[in-house]
């Protein structure tokens, strides 16, 4: 036998017996709907860099961006370890825990401040400990920003919303609720949504200020309210089955680099939004209010009033421990 060969064998014995086999590093897939360059695509880039360079590469991640399939795919590839992780719309993901309707109550949330003093106290724990079930556990909630309204008239009252016709993105709750005070509301792509306001086929819709300006919404409305009335989101979850696998330690650097994660996008989220406000306010092409905290009390206070259904699955407790946080 080769010399070379002698001594290969030989210096493998030796790892074997001496405990220190080389595994093969650990992969993981982690698999979301957009693409690379939004917050959600940075953000786990950002956590793939992290974790890869905590664990000296003995967990790799492979990134599956702009993924096609529907939330209710995406949580079943999950389930069977085809993924292990992903980071789906907080509002598509009420089959795991329907207490996560919370994030859908309109004005529920003031600003930044006060949704992430829920996110990091018992409120936030809670939800995500319920929406840990039927294989899955949600590690961390990820920023998008807060939604706002727009149309061609002031919104500044409740009642100003009668006879407007509006897209609503995803929230059923907020749709019901404006139905309620007047308003219609019609379902289209959000691709077609320019075309639809500019031939005023719609009257308003509701987005992030990032997505009012990239979309170009300022050219054919004339108001935009900031309303921070919804909060737009993410939920990153992985699966029972591939975290019992991990060792302890590795369980703490991906829950580490999840919340440093988390952080990023509110920072991310934060900057974004408030550069397409300014470019906004650039465009002199609208006009721009923004709700006082006593405004977006009454806000608050009328679409509960009108519609108490949507609060039925979620405990009046939690409602309450979130408008809490708002005064401490």
């Amino acid at each position: 036998m080769p010399f070379v060969k002698v001594i290969m064998m030989l210096l493998a014995l030796m790892l074997i017996a001496g405990g220190y086999v080389l595994a093969a590093p650990m992969s993981i897939k982690f698999s979301h709907s957009d693409g690379q360059d939004s917050i959600k695509g940075k953000a786990s880039d950002y956590f793939k860099r992290l974790v890869e360079q905590r664990t000296d590469n003995r967990i790799l991640i492979r990134i599956d961006p702009n993924s096609a399939v529907s939330t209710k795919h995406l949580l079943e590839a999950l389930k069977d370890n085809s993924i292990q992780m992903a980071a789906p719309e907080i509002s598509e993901s009420y089959s795991i825990n329907p207490q996560l309707r919370l994030f859908d109550l309109p004005f529920l949330f003031n600003d930044s401040e006060h949704l992430h003093k829920v996110l990091d106290t018992e409120v936030g724990t809670k939800l995500l400990e319920n929406a840990s079930q039927e294989g899955l556990i949600a590690l961390s909630f990820w920023d998008n920003g807060f939604r706002q309204l727009t149309a061609n008239r002031s919104l500044i009252r409740p009642q100003q919303v009668e006879g407007l016709k509006f897209l609503v993105n995803k929230s059923e709750v907020l749709k019901e609720q404006l139905v309620r005070l007047g308003a219609k509301t019609q379902t289209i792509p959000q691709i077609q949504l320019y075309t639809a306001l500019n031939e005023k086929k719609i009257d308003g819709q509701e987005n992030t200020l990032a997505t009012i300006y990239d979309q170009k919404f300022y050219q054919v409305q004339s108001n935009l309210t900031l309303s921070n009335h919804i909060f737009q989101g993410y939920m990153v979850v992985t699966n029972i089955r591939f975290w019992s696998q991990l060792p302890e330690d590795l369980k703490v650097i991906i829950k580490g680099a999840i919340k440093d994660a988390a952080e990023y996008t509110r920072d991310m989220a934060a900057q974004i939004n408030d550069e397409a406000l300014t470019k906004l306010n650039a465009t002199a092409m609208l006009r721009i209010d923004k709700l006082s905290q006593e405004e977006k009390t009454l806000w608050f206070k009328e679409l509960k009033q009108l519609y108490p259904g949507p609060y039925k699955k979620i405990t009046k407790e939690l409602v309450r421990k979130a408008r809490e946080e708002q005064i401490r």
